[in-house]
């Protein structure tokens, strides 16, 4: 079905680049154990051309240690050891899950991306959930712009779902792994349908491990097309950094 798609990412691609999601704070969730081995994840960034990062450690039930409080301290703490080895510019915001603790989240006040008050959020991948709706109203009538995560990833939602939710002036945000196909065929096939239709806002790594991501990044190929929709995006990331 892809088999058009043979361009390699150009070795410069991400030159001044910013990501809007990732997991490399260290040892909150299912993303970097280590103040190491998220070190490391940045230099690997830097070498890429990153300059920016907008950590997004996981707020959900899972991680009942997770709030606020707790997670501003630890950025502190990391971004003071980064600093030490690294240059990469580095913001904390976090990535929502719709769920039991969402309220109480809520109210603590969201780590928003940016000063424009856009707060990354997520759903359930295996079924629609009619609270997650409920919840992102709330977040709109608070003046918050929900960005949904991964989008593409979201088994049960078909094209109406989508078009509804643009309808809603919700924003998407494209997992980069999700074009190699890392999250399997039918993930694959929403990214470069939603991609080619321009429903997508915002791209990001979603990285919880370096070499995963290494490795499956220099497996997507992009047609020229496409190669020009997600340049547009990475351009789009920035307005979220300034």
């Amino acid at each position: 079905m892809f088999g058009f798609l043979t361009h390699r990412l150009p070795e410069d691609f991400f030159q001044g680049a910013c990501d809007v999601h990732c997991h490399v704070l260290p040892g909150v969730d299912d993303g970097f154990p280590s103040s190491e081995k998220s070190l490391q994840a940045l230099k690997a960034m830097e070498d890429l051309g990153f300059e920016k990062m907008i950590l997004t450690p996981h707020f959900m039930k899972e991680y009942a240690g997770n709030d606020r409080e707790s997670i501003e301290a630890r950025f502190e703490a990391f971004k003071a050891e980064a600093a030490k080895v690294s240059g990469m510019e580095l913001r904390l915001a976090a990535e929502y899950m719709l769920d039991a603790r969402f309220v109480e989240h809520f109210r603590q006040g969201f780590l928003a991306l940016d000063n424009d008050r856009h707060v990354l959020c997520e759903t359930s991948y295996m079924m629609y959930e009619p609270q997650a709706t409920e919840m992102v109203y709330e977040i709109m009538l608070e003046g918050f712009q929900p960005v949904i995560a991964h989008p593409e990833r979201y088994e049960y939602a078909s094209r109406e779902n989508y078009t509804r939710w643009k309808d809603k002036r919700y924003k998407f945000q494209l997992n980069w792994l999700s074009l190699a196909g890392a999250y399997g065929k039918l993930a694959l096939a929403k990214a470069h349908f939603l991609l080619e239709e321009g429903f997508y806002d915002y791209i990001g790594t979603d990285m919880h491990n370096l070499d995963n991501f290494m490795r499956h990044l220099n497996a997507i190929r992009l047609s020229g097309k496409d190669m020009d929709r997600v340049a547009e995006l990475l351009e789009n990331n920035k307005s979220l950094f300034r």
